[in-house]
């Protein structure tokens, strides 16, 4: 359902992209489908494979957005 808040140009390969992108996590997946809308051509350096970076700096850059994403998750409130 999630992947349905996105109907813009390359519909298709942006599901794909943003799927792989957020490794399974729901909330990782809001973030990039927002990416996507906002800066597409952000989007498609995160998403595509850059010629002008190596690709160790590729995937830190990537597992970087994703912890930053993880900060915004809620926690479980914990009874006292």
């Amino acid at each position: 359902m999630a992947l349905g808040t996105y109907a813009g140009p390359d519909e298709e390969w942006v599901h794909q992209a943003t799927t792989r992108l957020s490794e399974g996590g729901l909330h990782r997946l809001a973030h990039w489908l927002t990416e996507a809308e906002r800066d597409p051509n952000t989007f498609r350096w995160y998403a595509g494979e850059p010629t002008d970076v190596s690709p160790e700096s590729h995937r830190f850059a990537i597992e970087f957005s994703n912890a930053l994403m993880d900060k915004d998750v809620p926690k479980p409130s914990r009874p006292e």
